[in-house]
């Protein structure tokens, strides 16, 4: 009788799981791309950066912030230090003098975490509209002006831009890479369903004023993570999901660094994770749920073997069944990213990614994480 019910709980949660994907897969395809001018001046734009720590990084962004094809005159950086320990500050005072031409303004968070850095910067931006990144990003010189002129076309109030990983190292890196394009393939195809609940924010466009209406009733106000997450969920809720646009341009790429090791990508993820228990709207409860579930009962099935050997077979069945519905997406969103290469890795990824799902799951409902040196955060 358990076992019954075991299997008719699996089966339900991977016909829902297909649906769920196969509706984001959907999404991705109606999101079509745009013949953009990059040179489409106009209107003031503000990129702002929260940093910590980033010493290694900040001066790549800064050049590329440079060479942006965009009128230096419209554009103003905002740089906050989120209380840095090492010598990024001395980085960006020197690249002040060395670009005089550039207007960067670099603020002190009088609070710690990286959302309460990001709303100083917003809050005294002098731009129409606001763009972030972070201290460790790369872009192509069209990137703002694209993003711009995406944003004049079509009239919306956020707009979400594709960020993948960079330069990634030995079988790790490349899993974590996979992970990382699952998350932004999955937060487009929502967008083109009509139901965007995610984007990073290390490649965001808003306007200035809907963002201050929207973070004065933001629902994740207590959380330290999630200013990305939860900015898109309250431009749906307070103009529509139609105010959201997801720009499907490769040359508005935006590139990170991968997490350096297990620990740090576990970390990672389970501050992202946590972010899901303030989720006030149906459709990120629903997808949320259901690949935990899903994810959940594969994780089971691994350990029934313990008791059944015969569970292996159901194990594999179920992750080779999730392979094939994960894989159209990923194929389609690979190829867009120039990152067809990692394809390959998605076989083995498959076995793996259940068990992480899980325990990032359980850690963050039961356990606080660390972020650049930061303890006990939650």
């Amino acid at each position: 009788m358990g076992i019954n019910i075991f299997y008719l709980f699996l089966t339900v949660s991977a016909v829902i799981y297909l649906l769920v994907i196969l509706l984001v897969t959907v999404g991705w395809y109606r999101v079509k791309p745009d013949d953009l001018l990059d040179n489409i001046s106009g209107l003031t734009v503000s990129v702002v950066v929260a940093v910590r720590n980033e010493e290694k990084n900040i001066e790549h962004l800064l050049k590329d912030l440079a060479h942006q094809d965009y009128l230096k005159e419209e554009v103003e950086v905002i740089i906050v230090n989120d209380q840095s320990e090492d010598k990024t500050v001395e980085i960006i005072e020197r690249f002040k003098r060395e670009w005089p031409r550039m207007d960067i303004k670099l603020f002190y968070s009088d609070k710690e975490g990286k959302k309460a850095a990001l709303s100083q910067g917003i809050e005294n931006a002098k731009g129409e509209l606001v763009v972030t990144t972070d201290g460790d990003c790369r872009m192509e010189p069209f990137w703002l002006g694209k993003m711009v002129a995406f944003y004049k076309k079509h009239d919306c109030k956020l707009i979400i831009g594709p960020v993948i990983y960079q330069n990634e190292k030995g079988m790790n890196q490349k899993f974590f890479s996979l992970d990382f394009m699952s998350l932004v393939a999955a937060g487009a195809g929502s967008v083109g369903i009509g139901l965007p609940f995610m984007g990073n924010g290390a490649n965001l466009l808003f306007e200035r004023e809907a963002w201050l209406k929207v973070s004065s009733g933001n629902s994740g106000k207590r959380f330290v993570s999630g200013d990305d997450v939860f900015l898109v969920q309250g431009m749906v809720k307070n103009f529509s999901s139609h105010a959201v646009r997801f720009i499907k341009d490769p040359s508005d790429m935006v590139t990170t660094n991968p997490p350096e090791n297990f620990k740090e990508f576990l970390s990672q993820r389970i501050r992202w994770a946590s972010k899901a228990k303030g989720y006030r709207t149906i459709w990120p409860v629903v997808v949320s749920t259901i690949v935990f579930l899903f994810n959940a009962c594969i994780v089971s099935a691994f350990f029934a073997i313990l008791f059944k050997t015969w569970f292996f077979i159901i194990f594999c069945i179920f992750v080779f069944l999730k392979l094939a519905v994960d894989y159209p997406l990923m194929k389609e969103f690979s190829s867009f990213a120039g990152k067809k290469k990692l394809l390959p890795m998605l076989f083995p990824f498959a076995f793996i990614y259940p068990f992480y799902v899980v325990i990032a799951a359980f850690s963050a409902l039961f356990f606080r994480f660390e972020w650049k040196g930061r303890k006990g955060l939650k």
